[in-house]
C-alpha cells in the first residue's frame, strides 16, 4: 500500500551562509535555481514514518535518505511511503524527477559509548574545510542550544509538516535535530557552496521544549570521489545524560568546481550567522 503527500517546496536557506542556496551561485554549478537544503527534503520524507508511528519511532526509530536530484523552491513535490516489511520505502520527487530516497523503520540501533566533546573555534578564524582540517578521527567543536516551542513551530511551518504531530511544536522534529549536523560542520570550518548528500538517524528519546541539545560530532571519513571532497560525520545529539539522536551525515565539502575555481572564486567571508 502506497501513502502519498502532496506540497510545494520552499528554500528556508536564501541566506545562508552556504551558497549553493542561491540562485545566483547555484547556477554557476549547472543548477536552475538555488537548492531547498537536503535536511528540509529529509524533512519532508520524515514526515511519513511520524505520520504513521508517531512518537514511537520519534523516541526509538531510524531512517536514513539519499540525495540525488535537487528540489527547487516552488517545486510541486510528492512524498511516497510504500510498506516494504515492517519498514516504510520513502521517496521524494520533483519536476517527473525522482529527487531523494529513503528507509524508515520503528525500531533503531542502540544508543552508542558518547562521542568526545570540545570547544568551538572562534567564528572568525574557522580554518578552511579540507583533508587536513577535517582528518579523520578529529572531534570537531560541541554545539549547544536550547530548544523552544517557538523554534520547533517555525520549523515545522518551513517544512510544511503538521504541528499536531509534535504536540503543537512542544517535541522536536527529527529534521530540526538533523539541521544541528549542518551547524556543527559549518561553525568548525569555513566552507564554500557546499552538498547535504546523505544521512542516517538513529532516535533514542525525544527533545522537548526547554531542553538544552548538546550536539558532539567527529570525523568518520574524509575522501577524493570523483573530484569532490567527501565528509562523513558521526554526530551525537544530548540532552542532559540522555541521547536523542545519532546519526551518519555526508556532505560533500568541496564540490570539483569550487576546487576548479579556486583561485579565481573566493569562499564565503565568515562572520555571517544565517544558517539553513
Amino acid at each position: 500500500m502506497t501513502s502519498t503527500r502532496t506540497l510545494i517546496a520552499f528554500n528556508t536557506a536564501t541566506a545562508s551562509e552556504n551558497k549553493i542556496h542561491d540562485d545566483s551561485v547555484a547556477s554557476r554549478f549547472g543548477f536552475t535555481g538555488g537548492l531547498v537544503p537536503g535536511v528540509d527534503v529529509f524533512a519532508y520524507l520524515a514526515h511519513m514514518p511520524m505520520a504513521t508511528w508517531g512518537k514511537d519511532w520519534l523516541s526509538g526509530g531510524q531512517m536514513r535518505a539519499r540525495f540525488f536530484k535537487p528540489v527547487y523552491d516552488g517545486d510541486a513535490t510528492t512524498v511516497t511511503a510504500d510498506a516494504d516489511g515492517d519498514g516504510l520505502k520513502l521517496a521524494c520527487s520533483a519536476r517527473g524527477l525522482v529527487c531523494a530516497e529513503g528507509a524508515a523503520g520503528l525500531r533503531g540501533a542502540a544508543p552508542q559509548p558518547l562521542l568526545p566533546a570540545a570547544g568551538l573555534p572562534v567564528l572568525e578564524t574557522r580554518p578552511r574545510a579540507s583533508m587536513e582540517s577535517l582528518w579523520v578521527g578529529a572531534t570537531l567543536g560541541t554545539l549547544r542550544e536550547v530548544y523552544t516551542r517557538e523554534a520547533g513551530l517555525q520549523h515545522i511551518a518551513a517544512v510544511r509538516d503538521e504541528p499536531s504531530l509534535y504536540d503543537d511544536g512542544r517535541i522536536a522534529n527529527a529534521a530540526w535535530l538533523l539541521r544541528r549536523a549542518n551547524y556543527v560542520l559549518a561553525d568548525n570550518v569555513l566552507l564554500g557552496p557546499w552538498i547535504h548528500v546523505e544521512s542516517s538517524i538513529d532516535m533514542h528519546g525525544l527533545l522537548t521544549d526547554g531542553e538544552e541539545l548538546e550536539v558532539r560530532a567527529v570525523v568518520a571519513d574524509n575522501v577524493d570521489t570523483k573530484g569532490h571532497l567527501m565528509v562523513t560525520l558521526a554526530v551525537q545529539m544530548l540532552a542532559g545524560k540522555r541521547q536523542i539522536m545519532t546519526c551518519q551525515h555526508l556532505a560533500i565539502y568541496e564540490p570539483r568546481q569550487v576546487r576548479e575555481a579556486r583561485d579565481k572564486t573566493p569562499l564565503a567571508q565568515p562572520g555571517a550567522r544565517d544558517r539553513l
